[in-house]
């Protein structure tokens, strides 16, 4: 079953580097694990409470073994201290639901 993770992001302007870095290294791993990006967008209008981050992006994997792949490999344990240089803000958390519609109630609930 395809599992989906959502990454909250504020790049840090100041470590173009870093995030190149970052970015060369963790490419090639989700190719490996199959993972897809399916949307990046900018959070530019807050409507309540504070901003969670500056970018959200939407990434598929095949399956729970493909995030850990990624996420526990010596690769991205090698990429960490670029990636906390590259960015202010970096949340990772695994989305749970269907893409089917959904009412009021189960959006807020």
């Amino acid at each position: 079953m395809t599992v989906t993770v959502i990454a909250l992001l504020s790049i840090n302007e100041d470590e173009p580097a870093a995030l190149g870095e970052y970015l060369r290294i963790t490419g090639p791993l989700l190719d490996r694990a199959g993972a897809k990006i399916l949307k990046r967008f900018e959070l530019s209008e807050i409507l309540v409470g504070p901003r969670p981050a500056q970018t959200a992006v939407i990434v598929e994997y095949p399956d729970r073994a493909a995030v850990d792949m990624v996420f526990k490999s010596g690769e991205y344990q090698r990429a960490i201290p670029a990636r906390d240089r590259a960015f202010s803000r970096y949340n990772i958390t695994i989305g749970v639901g269907d893409d089917g519609p959904v009412t009021v109630a189960e959006q807020i609930g």
